[in-house]
């Protein structure tokens, strides 16, 4: 009989110790300050809500934007992150989130705490700590990671660095291919950040041979355009005109975003009138002008489709083709009544009609 009552008291002891663990929650419904829930024990994450039992053993769930902390009985280092990450402590929130992703092995808690350790490392400062959020998010969610690149900051050393970790994260074999292509696609934007084009390039170049066509989505092909004209760009800068059409001209496929591809035909009617010097050149370089007003003339806001018409007018007038640059002036000021571009094209039609002896 003893020993029954030691083992009935042993139970005792083991039960209160079970109730007394509990998880605790904090719901936001509307402006006011969240209502902390104790006593819970949360199940996970479906969807995207948060499963869990309240004190009175009733399941129910909340969508996670209601959920703004949480904290479990057994993951001190996310408790510790949320209440940090909730006062706006966003330091000492990134390092305990970085802690828990060591720790935990909930599937639903390495998700949130992934995500706050990029939300929070950005608010931070702290970029290589956010690409490393970064990654371990793309590894269980690739589309959040998507939402939630860290922000790139100006400072060379830090994007090193991250470059470092991508690359290394890019060795992970088992990678599914989602993955890969969002970890590739955030290494080629570093590269662009950083002006180096040539690796922006490779791994645009590496990024097709490891999966073929299918593996370029449009996401992945609008950072690789992305790449070319930044490549193009500079080639310009530099005077180096017939490169930076050549980049233009062999990355033609590439560029089938709208906005993507007036920048590119602008870029390069520029590059061709650069270099025009005959008839023959001037005429092409007013094409490329042209060609650039039908590409943008439906974009939001016109994107150089003023300053491509002034320059193809400016070609006629070069070519002695009064009748078609007076065409395009004349145009322009209806077109653009108000601007500085309409002015301009005023003046020229009033220089070219004899209207402004003095022009």
């Amino acid at each position: 009989m003893a020993r029954k009552a030691v083992t009935a008291i042993a139970i005792s002891i083991a039960s209160a110790a079970l109730s007394a663990r509990a998880d605790t929650v904090w719901i936001q419904s509307g402006s006011g300050n969240p209502i902390p829930l104790p006593q819970v024990k949360v199940q996970g994450v479906e969807g995207d809500s948060l499963l869990y039992t309240t004190a009175a053993g009733k399941q129910t769930n909340r969508p996670l934007t209601q959920v703004p902390q949480i904290a479990i009985d057994d993951e001190p280092a996310f408790s510790t992150a949320e209440d940090a990450f909730r006062a706006k402590q966003f330091g000492p929130a990134a390092e305990n989130y970085q802690k828990a992703l060591a720790t935990t092995t909930k599937a639903w808690l390495k998700e949130r705490s992934a995500l706050r350790l990029v939300q929070s490392a950005n608010q931070a400062g702290n970029f290589p700590l956010a690409v490393q959020g970064f990654i371990q998010l793309v590894q269980v969610k690739p589309a959040l990671a998507t939402d939630n690149k860290p922000a790139v900051p100006a400072n060379g050393n830090s994007i090193n660095q991250a470059v470092t970790d991508l690359k290394q994260a890019l060795q992970n074999g088992r990678l599914a291919p989602d993955a890969k292509t969002v970890l590739n696609n955030y290494l080629v934007e570093l590269y662009n950040a950083k002006g180096d084009t040539a690796a922006a390039s490779a791994a645009v170049g590496q990024m097709a041979q490891s999966g073929g066509p299918a593996a370029v989505d449009p996401a992945s092909q609008k950072i690789a355009a992305d790449a070319k004209l930044t490549e193009a760009r500079q080639a310009y800068a530099q005077r180096q005109y017939a490169k930076a059409a050549q980049v233009l001209n062999s990355a033609g496929t590439l560029f089938a975003d709208p906005a993507q591809r007036g920048e590119a035909l602008f870029l390069l009617a520029q590059s061709t009138a650069a270099t025009a010097q005959d008839s023959n050149q001037l005429k092409d370089a007013a094409l490329a002008y042209l060609r650039v007003v039908a590409a943008c003339e439906s974009l939001p806001g016109k994107p150089h489709v003023a300053e491509s018409l002034l320059a193809a007018a400016a070609a006629e007038e070069k070519l002695r083709n009064t009748k078609e640059a007076l065409l395009i002036y004349n145009q322009m000021v209806i077109e653009f009544a108000g601007t500085p571009a309409a002015t301009k094209a005023k003046e020229n039609a009033d220089r070219l009609s004899g209207a402004n002896p003095k022009g």
